[in-house]
């Protein structure tokens, strides 16, 4: 979730696409003529589809796409990687998400990032929300990799991320990055539920990945 008053939404989808960089040591193609011409200054889309080539199956693909812009320049950009790989394990699609998301970070400098995973029949809510609690400077939940930045990201802030018994929390760029879990698969520990339920006023939910159809 990023925002620039002064940008169109086609110039943040192209700074987006070009924040990816490289992933192990290769660039991303656009896979139709649409996002090519798109990414070469022409007209205007909402979803760029790439491929790449450690991963050359017609099925896999890359694709970073718009949601809804507010008129003072905030707005959501997503992220989604499915990679046609053996048996569905998800641990290729994993690290690049994981890559690819920090690059997004220092590229775009947003004030929300989640990163989860979902089986591609699932439905329901499967992203974890992006609402702010009122004066917290927190959502409302948390997923498997939440980032956090900010004017309201207090050294105060800092420290009771710092404490959250996580797999991981410490600084990544402007921001705080807490990842709950190693592996999406995995379920965080009580102590870290209980931790993120009083990390504010209000209780703050952990919204796990949907892996299972249904």
């Amino acid at each position: 979730m990023m925002g620039s008053a002064n940008e169109t939404e086609s110039a943040v989808l192209r700074r987006a696409v070009a924040a990816l960089s490289t992933f192990a040591g290769e660039g991303f193609r656009p896979s139709d003529t649409r996002s090519t011409r798109f990414l070469g200054g022409e007209g205007e889309v909402m979803t760029v589809f790439l491929t790449h080539p450690a991963h050359p199956a017609l099925s896999s693909s890359i694709e970073v796409g718009l949601g809804d812009f507010e008129p003072d320049g905030s707005g959501e950009i997503y992220l989604t990687i499915h990679l046609d790989e053996p048996e569905d394990e998800l641990e290729r699609e994993w690290e690049m998400a994981l890559t690819l998301t920090s690059q997004l970070v220092a590229g775009l400098r947003p004030s929300l990032v989640h990163l989860t995973a979902w089986h591609l029949d699932g439905y329901g809510q499967i992203y974890p929300s992006t609402h702010f609690l009122p004066g917290s400077g927190l959502p409302a939940e948390f997923g498997p990799w939440t980032y956090v930045s900010g004017e309201e990201l207090t050294d105060r802030l800092r420290g009771r991320l710092a404490s959250l018994p996580a797999f991981a929390s410490h600084p990544l760029g402007d921001g705080w990055l807490v990842r709950a879990v190693e592996h999406p698969g995995d379920e965080p520990t009580k102590p870290f539920r209980d931790a993120l339920n009083t990390l504010n006023r209000e209780p703050i939910v952990y919204r796990s990945t949907r892996l299972a159809v249904g």
